[in-house]
């Protein structure tokens, strides 16, 4: 699977303390995976400190965790601190 804008939200804030809400039937496995929201650094500013609660897995409720973005010249990386 791959990111897609439409599971992506911005609650609020600016850039490098945003907040965003994801949902996604990919498994946290791949949406931690490097470069997953590469594409998230353009269409949403996503920058580093960033904060993403991610939903995903079966029905995009399998799992609940937070990522912090780290953007490094539009290349996303993502931690998991749940």
């Amino acid at each position: 699977m791959a990111y897609k804008s439409e599971d992506m939200r911005l609650m609020g804030g600016v850039p490098g303390q945003q907040l965003f809400l994801f949902r996604s039937t990919d498994d946290v496995a791949d949406v931690t995976a490097p470069g997953y929201f590469d594409t998230a650094a353009e269409e949403y500013n996503l920058e580093t400190g960033d904060i993403i609660i991610a939903c995903t897995g079966v029905a995009a409720a399998a799992a609940v965790d937070l990522l912090v973005a780290t953007n490094s010249s539009g290349s996303v990386t993502v931690m998991n601190g749940s």
